[in-house]
């Protein structure tokens, strides 16, 4: 059985991430088009979304591809007998089934890669740290962004401050697109180096 080719998983994420940063420098810097300080602070909360569900699509599809590469742990983890060479589906069928696995932050991804994957065999603990933090901010954006919740308002406003410390609650386009847009730079800085961190490991 072949088995899962975990550099090429990247290739479709390090695209997308690539387009959604050429895209938003496009309407950063439009003035006829986009003219509008608001059109572009909705156009970044709708990008950072979209980054978000490509870094989840890659998630599962890498961890499909890094049990499928090695299930040593697997068994254990579902406590059931796993074929010597199981195909990208059963390990898919282990792993999700029919239902959606949600991590909500990349400590909970580590810790359940921990319980699935050895340490040799798991390329997710080596994204670095500070990479994992922007990734967990930019999660705390796309939280609030889906609905607008108290609670999430709430979490995003405790990033704020203790991350920087700002009193005052900013909608996230407003907040991203500030000093120049460096905290959205930072936000793709970080997907695009945790997936080469990855890409390193391997």
């Amino acid at each position: 059985m072949r088995k899962a080719d975990l550099k090429r998983n990247h290739e479709p994420f390090d695209a997308a991430v690539g387009r959604y940063r050429g895209f938003m420098q496009k309407i950063i810097n439009a003035q006829r088009v986009v003219a509008s300080a608001q059109e572009k602070r909705d156009i970044a909360e709708s990008v950072l979304i979209r980054l978000c569900a490509n870094w989840e699509s890659f998630v599962d599809h890498h961890l499909v591809g890094c049990v499928n590469r090695d299930h040593s742990k697997l068994s254990e983890f579902f406590g059931v007998t796993v074929p010597a060479n199981p195909s990208w589906n059963l390990c898919h069928a282990l792993l999700f089934g029919e239902s959606f696995r949600d991590f909500r932050s990349f400590g909970d991804l580590k810790g359940f890669t921990k319980r699935i994957l050895p340490q040799a065999s798991n390329p997710f603990l080596a994204v670095s740290a500070a990479h994992t933090e922007k990734i967990d901010e930019v999660y705390a954006i796309r939280n609030y962004l889906s609905h607008y919740s108290s609670r999430a308002r709430r979490s995003l406003h405790r990033v704020y401050k203790s991350k920087y410390q700002m009193t005052r609650f900013l909608e996230p386009g407003q907040f991203v697109l500030a000093y120049d847009a460096r905290r959205l730079w930072s936000y793709f800085g970080a997907f695009e180096g945790a997936s080469r961190d990855m890409k390193q490991w391997s």
